[in-house]
This record gives structure tokens, sequence and C-alpha cells, in this order.
């Protein structure tokens, strides 16, 4: 009977996070029969975070690193907004779109190793150089745009980035899950993803081990970078315009999945698999809420309630699993001091 509840414990603990998101779901069933769990629901929910889902799939590096990347949503619009522009200047030709689409994720790239080399160069904080950059690249969302809405309704190749179904599942989605398969690869299957863990658990370590430490920090902004530049076009390839603020409150979204996902803001650890497993939690909430239909309201102070016992779940498993034994906040006198 003790090692029936112990392996029952064992798998509990090895899968928390899919029985956090079992529990949330089954609620919202009962909560909503028929119209919950249902396929076009479901659909529904992956579009809807297929978005931020994409940025995560860079941003995951950089936060493994202990860093943090704030201007992705920032990216994402200067990003959409380039493509649309050269779209509309090219006549709505599909060598605009080529020319277009390539341009917005350079533009991510050059904003990632901006970030990268001041971040190794110059020892500026991370969170404060890409708190800067994000109004500058949003100041120059705004340049591209005039600050109006651009319209961009066709060609057929840039609606169908955002707008078209493979297999039934809209191509975004793919998009975000092609992504998530790249990341896991690297991080998982490669010398550059051991060396992101290690750098995030001990960069002295590793650089007194011979690791090329630097280099390693820039190309995981470079990575954040291009798949805020990514999201961003196919965001706007989804609204068929371009807005200057038009992925702005992303980089909380973003940043909501991956440490609910289990990654650590002090660095070295996290998966891509968590980060997304995040994403979706937050989509089946705010969709739930939505369906229930509670008031925009007390969204966010619902979805906060959630997420917090979530990660607190998440964590103290993750604490007993450590074998560490807490402290009470509050010390009782021993018989000796009495």
């Amino acid at each position: 009977m003790k090692n029936n509840n112990l392996n029952i414990k064992t798998i509990f603990n090895k899968s928390q996070k899919l029985w956090i998101l079992v529990v949330v779901m089954i609620i919202l069933t009962v909560l909503q029969p028929g119209v919950f769990l249902t396929f076009a629901n479901m659909k529904s929910i992956l579009l809807s975070i297929s978005i931020y889902g994409i940025m995560v799939c860079g941003t995951i590096f950089p936060i493994l690193l202990g860093g943090i990347d704030l201007s992705v949503g920032a990216v994402a619009a200067a990003a959409g907004a380039f493509t649309v522009v050269q779209i509309v200047n090219s006549g709505y030709t599909n060598q605009g779109v080529i020319i277009g689409v390539c341009g917005g994720l350079l533009l991510g790239i050059i904003v990632g190793l901006v970030h990268g080399v001041i971040v190794t160069r110059f020892n500026v904080p991370p969170f404060l150089i890409t708190l800067a950059t994000q109004n500058i690249v949003y100041g120059v969302a705004q340049l591209l745009t005039g600050n109006n809405v651009i319209a961009c309704m066709e060609p057929k190749l840039f609606a169908f980035l955002g707008g078209e179904r493979v297999l039934g599942v809209p191509f975004s989605v793919w998009i975000m899950i092609f992504m998530a398969l790249i990341s896991y690869v690297l991080l998982n299957k490669t010398v550059f993803g051991r060396s992101i863990y290690a750098v995030g658990g001990n960069a002295e370590a590793c650089f007194l081990s011979g690791i090329k430490s630097k280099t390693i920090i820039v190309l995981a902004y470079v990575a954040s970078g291009f798949t805020a530049a990514m999201a961003g076009i196919v965001l706007a390839s989804m609204n068929r315009q371009a807005i200057a603020k038009a992925a702005q409150g992303y980089d909380n979204f973003v940043l909501t999945a991956l440490v609910v996902g289990g990654a650590s803001l002090m660095g070295g650890e996290g998966t891509i698999t968590g980060a997304i497993w995040g994403a979706f939690l937050v989509g089946v909430i705010s969709n739930g809420l939505r369906l229930l239909g509670v008031a925009s309201d007390y969204h966010g102070i619902i979805k906060c309630i959630v997420i917090i016992a979530a990660v607190a779940l998440d964590a103290n498993i993750r604490y007993k699993k450590s074998g560490l034994q807490k402290k009470s906040l509050f010390f009782k006198k021993n018989k000796a001091q009495a």
C-alpha cells in the first residue's frame, strides 16, 4: 500500500504542470459544458496564444541566462510596421512581401545584437537596456507608420501568414510549433543549449572553463529579437494592418508564460515545453473567463490569482523534490532557552 502511494506521488511530481492544466480545464468544462472543451474552442485558444507563443521560443534564451528582454512587444510592432510599409510601397506584390518579411526579421536581429553587445561590452543591466530600447523601437514604429493605421489586405501571400489554415489549424500555430521544436533542439541537443544553461547557472565558472560566455549572451538576445520580429509580422498579417502600438503589453504575456512555465528569472532553470505550457495555461484562463461572461475588469485579478497558485504549487513541489527542509517563519523557543 505504501509503495502504491509512493508511485502515485512520484507520477504526480513528475507531471504536476499537466495536472494543473487538467484541473483548470475540467473546472471550465463543468462550468461551460459543450462550449469550452470543443475542437473549435481549442483552436481559438491556440490562435490567441500563437503570437506570444512564438515570442517565448526566443525570449527564453536570455531568461535562462539570468537576463531579460522587455522590448519584445516594441520589436514586434516595428517589424510588423516595416513589413506592411514595404508591401504597400511595392504595390502589394509578392516580392514586396518577401523583402518586407526579411527586412522585419533583420530589424529584430539588429535590435537583439545591440542588446547583446551592450550587455556584454559595457556591463549594462539587461533590464535597463531593454527597457530603454523598448521606447526607442516604439518610436521607430511610429516613424514607420506616421502614427497612423496602415491597412494591408493584399497580397494573399502576406494574408497566408496569419489568416490561412493548414490541416484545419491556423498557420500561425504551425509557426509557433515549428519555433518551439527548434528551441527544444537547440536547448537540449546542442553545445549551444548546454552552454546557455551553464552560463545561466554560473557565468564566472563558465568563463574560467573556457566557454565563450559573451558570444552565448549575444546569440541569446539575437534569438529573442528574431522571434519577436517574426511574431510581429504574423500579428500584422492577422490584423491586415500595421499599428505602432500593435504588440503593446505582449512582453507581459511572454514573461508570465515563462515564469508560470517554471523558468527562473535568476537563470539556469527552465524549459521550452514548460514555457509553451505556461502560454497555454494563460490562454485557457483568458478564454474561460470570456466564456463565463466575467467582466474584463476582473480578468487581470482572477488570472493573477490562478497564476500565483500554479507557480506556488509548482515551486513547492520542486522544493520538496530537492530534499531541502523549510524553516518556519516563526521560531519557537527551545526548552533549553525557556
